[in-house]
């Protein structure tokens, strides 16, 4: 239900701005990584080849990408976040902090700081699992590091508002 919850609250944030949740990751990631070769964007966004060839036509049409020449392997192309895409990709963050806060305001901030250390450890466990008999290893998407990058961001203490006291539970 929380993640269904997410996804539709992202979904809202991203739609203004043009973006679907896969193109927000394509952004994101190279964002953080730099350019990259097709495959290996599509492997970090968990996302199928084919379908990372169609969301890169649609990215690279409204210009928010680039495919250029890879120069260490010419049957490649390595894709290039342009100067468009940085900018949408800045709003698109700037949306989904919203979104954090808005599906974790029930949370006080210790409440989200643990949120985000039992997801992280579950990820990593997943991790773990995935990358085992993985060759290359498989890397984690960047939607999901970004996702915990914002309920970290959203867990930071807000002074202006103090933690609530949670009443407890009824037994029996």
């Amino acid at each position: 239900m929380a993640a269904g919850a997410a996804q539709t609250l992202a979904t809202e944030r991203l739609q203004p701005l043009g973006l679907s949740p896969r193109a927000w990751g394509v952004l994101s990631t190279l964002t953080e990584s730099g350019p990259l070769p097709q495959i290996e964007l599509a492997i970090a966004t968990a996302t199928d080849r084919t379908a990372m060839v169609y969301l890169l036509d649609e990215l690279e049409e409204r210009r928010l990408v680039e495919r250029v020449r890879n120069p260490e392997d010419r049957r490649s192309f390595l894709i290039h976040l342009t100067a468009a895409g940085t900018q949408r990709q800045r709003q698109a963050a700037a949306a989904l902090a919203k979104q954090a806060d808005t599906l974790l305001k029930p949370l006080d901030a210790a409440e989200r700081l643990q949120l985000v250390d039992l997801l992280t450890r579950v990820a990593d466990h997943w991790e773990g699992i995935a990358t085992q008999d993985a060759d290359p290893p498989v890397a984690r998407p960047a939607q999901a590091l970004k996702a915990l990058e914002q309920l970290s961001v959203a867990a930071e203490p807000d002074d202006r508002h103090p933690p609530r006291r949670r009443r407890p539970r009824p037994t029996g």
